[in-house]
């Protein structure tokens, strides 16, 4: 008698698995185009099945992100760290890699806050063998055990085993995801399969419904604070060498940033400059540029400027914005700045001139 009930059991098991392949089938050829529909009663690949989630899963958040109109940036750290979670890594790294101006990281999993990234960064830059392969090759590189590795020259890392996968747009990277696990872990197929598609799916996420490719790779806009970069200053210096037009030239840096980093992390401190940033922007016309020179180092350039009582006028609105509190996850920020200002043509002949100039008067400001 059980043996009949185990085996009518089983049957039921059976038909049930049997009849929800046929039905997932039927669905599946629904919605798939009429050249990729499989035959009538062959069952999903579970391969496809999981990539075609993972895909969708990165255009929801894709939508989600533009629907409750999250920030650029923030949308991209929100699709890319899809794959780490999937993967289970330990920690992970979203590394810029420009190849004409500083390496840094534009986001990163909560255990790395308190690290000091920007040096990490510049390490890396000049050491990182591993993330150059990456670079150079465009291809994912795993390495299993990084003591044993050639490439790996991060003395105080506590990975084990790292996967590098380069994040590109129109075939260009634009930086390198680092996924880290602090044992050795082994990376199946299907999961080397899987980033490969995910590669494909981020840039195709990115170009349709971001279009951040202008933002990484023809724009001159600093990825963070979205000022102009260091690389548009000096294309703007070049192109300006002749023009005898009246300028001020600003030279701002934040008093004691770094402290807001090492008290609060590398997250609060992106916020926070941010935000500075934007309330500078919203303190000049919108002709004036400004530009991040370097870390919390800022170059403005004040358009049709005659008399040192105007300058004089817009500096202390700019320290005015930025000594007003900062508030972010129940974290009150005050911050203050330091200025060096020089007049073009009246003080120096050129733009780059007048920043070097600037650059020194603002040091004897934070002297003072």
């Amino acid at each position: 008698m059980v043996y009949i009930i185990i085996s009518v059991v089983l049957l039921l098991i059976l038909f049930y698995v049997f009849y929800g392949g046929i039905k997932t089938a039927i669905y599946v050829r629904r919605i798939a185009n009429e050249k990729d529909k499989p035959s009538a009663f062959t069952p999903p690949s579970p391969k496809k099945v999981i990539r075609e989630r993972f895909k969708s899963s990165l255009f929801e958040t894709a939508i989600t992100c533009l629907e409750n109109k999250v920030e650029k940036d923030c949308a991209l750290e929100a699709i890319i760290e899809k794959l780490p979670l999937f993967l289970k890594a330990d920690s992970w790294s979203f590394l810029i890699t420009p190849s004409d101006d500083v390496w840094r990281f534009l986001f990163w999993s909560k255990d790395l806050d308190f690290l000091p990234l920007e040096e990490l960064a510049l390490e890396i830059q000049i050491n990182g063998e591993h993330i150059k392969e990456v670079i150079d090759t465009k291809k994912v590189l795993f390495i299993k055990d990084t003591k044993k590795n050639s490439l790996w020259n991060q003395k105080h890392s506590l990975s084990k085993s790292w996967l590098g996968i380069p994040i590109m747009v129109k075939n260009e990277i634009i930086g390198v995801l680092n996924v880290d696990w602090f044992q050795q872990v082994k990376v199946s197929p299907f999961e080397k399969e899987l980033i490969n598609y995910f590669l494909e799916d981020v840039d195709r996420v990115i170009k349709t419904v971001f279009s951040l490719n202008e933002l990484f790779l023809s724009s001159d806009l600093d990825i963070l604070t979205q000022a102009y970069n260091r690389k548009a200053l000096e294309k703007y210096i070049s192109q300006h060498k002749s023009d005898s037009s009246k300028k001020a030239v600003i030279f701002l840096d934040y008093d004691n940033f770094k402290k807001i980093n090492d008290n609060f992390g590398h997250t609060v401190g992106d916020q926070a400059l941010k935000v500075l940033t934007k309330r500078i922007q919203n303190s000049i016309k919108s002709d004036d540029l400004i530009f991040r020179y370097g870390g919390d180092e800022f170059v403005i350039i004040i358009n049709e400027i005659t008399e040192n009582n105007s300058i004089d006028i817009i500096i202390q609105r700019i320290k005015s914005t930025v000594k007003t509190p900062i508030t972010f996850n129940d974290i009150l920020i005050i911050s203050s700045i330091s200025i060096g200002y020089c007049l073009v043509p009246k003080e120096a002949p050129d733009i780059e001139k007048a920043i070097e100039i600037a650059d020194k008067k603002m040091y004897l400001e934070k002297e003072i």
